[in-house]
């Protein structure tokens, strides 16, 4: 069934997704997109060379940011001399590659999609909706694979059970689109959030001291996995099941065997689990004893700075590679270190319009700062909100509802940040927040939509997945399927919004040594 069978005369809703689409439709390519706003910002410094502004820096010391034109001979001396460095030193740009080295390994085995068919085929009937949405939130470790073999492996399992295959499909889609952000381990998207807010805070003094490292939103996001699931899961059993009762299905049989796991496949996977073992083991000894190799020398502690906060990354790198490697041995797919090779080289593909992107979006952030048009727009707008007296909880929620907002029409989670990041998080900082809280907000409402634009990559996806199990005659299609998805993402939205209030009320911390104010 495709969006083309949706009935000719559209209400409302269809013509509200259509206008969505049409303006997403509108928008560049995100290397387009930032050598388009680069260009923006040397006209702009231009046009304000000059203006400036004060504010109160670390130690009550006044500072003056004053905006500089890059369109003078100093400024396009500055610009090609720094263009490679802009692009090397781009903070995402490490991180994100060293992530997808190991994440594509796990994906090229095959590794992350046994696991998630073996817990789902495991699973019993009362419990199956609730862990689809456990499964399908954590399932950004995959990236956005998880988005295509996780609601197909739902759908399947729901018919193997004789409940409505559409409802699985949902309930996976749900998890891996909008509770995207949440996870129990950090996943390369906290890498790469996290690498942009450390771009952005440097143009405000007051946030320098700040932790900028992937787990600043971990105590967050990890206990949300919870939240959300009890919300989901209510959501699809009270209000989207009933809903989803109606539409007319084929007659089909047991589609689980098509994902049954293969006898190769499940001597990979305990390999895979007795090296995670030894693996877990050999972090615990190195973290949990005061003498722990990974601790503060000096301090012996984990907090606020330790190698373990600073070496997350190549922690998880080591994991997951580990993990993947010895599934692959145990599946057969790698018999030497030639099949390891390609296995990470064809992993590492995965990550080539990333690193296009980043070259443009390093130089667009880098051009960002060094005119200071990010600091003077900080400062003017934290003052405006001073002024209105628009502060606290409610400035946080508009921030959350603002990202939420463009993540209709700019699907790149990475993309918008990079544009919000530069003015938001110094613009927070001087109104008191961490860059912490100031990403936690935009994750929150940047994944909560993910699931209900129609410019999601793998909307077709699901549509397909729905024209699967349904009757030919049944006139279903895009409208059907973000009727789904609306109860989630409000219920999202709504939940994921109170959970971050409550740490805000309570001033708990949102992940390692990242507090809620300065």
């Amino acid at each position: 069934m495709s969006a083309s069978t949706v009935a000719t005369n559209k209400g409302w809703f269809q013509k509200t997704l259509d206008v969505i689409e049409f303006i997403g439709n509108k928008f560049p390519s995100p290397f387009i997109l930032f050598s388009l706003l680069g260009v923006a910002v040397l006209i702009l410094s231009a046009v304000l060379d000059g203006t400036s502004v004060t504010y109160m820096g670390k130690g009550g010391k006044m500072v003056e940011a004053k905006i500089v034109t890059l369109l003078s001979a100093d400024g396009f001396r500055y610009i090609i001399s720094d263009m490679i460095k802009n692009f090397i030193n781009f903070p995402p740009l490490g991180l994100v590659v060293v992530m997808m080295i190991a994440m594509g390994l796990a994906e090229k085995t095959g590794f992350v999609s046994a696991l998630v068919r073996k817990a789902l085929l495991g699973v019993p009937s009362w419990a199956i909706t609730a862990t689809i949405f456990i499964i399908g939130i954590n399932g950004n470790l995959a990236s956005d694979a998880a988005m295509v073999f996780v609601p197909a492996a739902a759908a399947a399992v729901y018919a193997g059970m004789g409940r409505n295959p559409i409802l699985g499909m949902s309930v996976a889609f749900a998890a891996t689109a909008a509770g995207f952000s949440a996870n129990f381990l950090p996943a390369g998207t906290d890498a790469l959030i996290a690498g942009i807010t450390q771009t952005a805070i440097g143009s405000v003094a007051v946030t320098a001291k700040s932790p900028t490292h992937p787990l600043i939103n971990y105590y967050l996001m990890s206990s949300s996995v919870i939240i959300l699931t009890i919300v989901g899961t209510l959501v699809a059993e009270k209000v989207v099941a009933p809903r989803l009762a109606t539409i007319e299905l084929k007659e089909f049989g047991d589609d689980t065997k098509d994902h049954a796991l293969t006898p190769e496949e499940n001597k990979g996977l305990k390999y895979a689990g007795w090296t995670a073992l030894v693996y877990v083991l050999l972090l615990l000894a190195s973290t949990v004893p005061e003498w722990g190799w990974l601790r503060d020398p000096k301090t012996h502690t984990l907090l606020p700075k330790s190698a373990f906060l600073d070496g997350i990354i190549p922690i998880l790198f080591f994991f997951f590679f580990s993990m993947s490697t010895a599934f692959g041995i145990g599946k057969g797919l790698i018999k030497n270190e030639g099949d390891l090779t390609r296995a990470l080289i064809s992993g590492l593909s995965g990550s080539l319009s990333f690193i296009v992107t980043a070259f443009s979006a390093s130089q667009f952030v880098a051009w960002f700062n060094k005119t200071q048009i990010a600091t003077v727009v900080a400062v003017k707008g934290a003052n405006f909100l001073q002024s209105m007296e628009f502060t606290g909880i409610a400035l946080v929620v508009s921030l959350i509802l603002l990202s939420a907002l463009v993540d209709l029409f700019v699907i790149s989670g990475s993309a918008k940040w990079l544009v919000l990041a530069p003015i938001f998080v110094p613009m927070f900082g001087l109104l008191g927040y961490e860059p912490a809280l100031t990403q936690a907000a935009y994750r929150i409402g940047e994944s909560s939509v993910n699931s209900v634009t129609p410019l999601n990559y793998y909307v077709p996806v699901m549509l397909g997945i729905m024209a699967h199990y349904m009757k030919d005659d049944t006139k279903a299609g895009m409208g059907t399927l973000m009727a789904t998805q609306i109860p989630y993402a409000l219920a999202f939205l709504v939940s994921w919004t109170l959970w971050l209030v409550l740490f805000i009320v309570f001033n708990l911390p949102l992940g390692p040594g990242a507090k809620i104010f300065l």
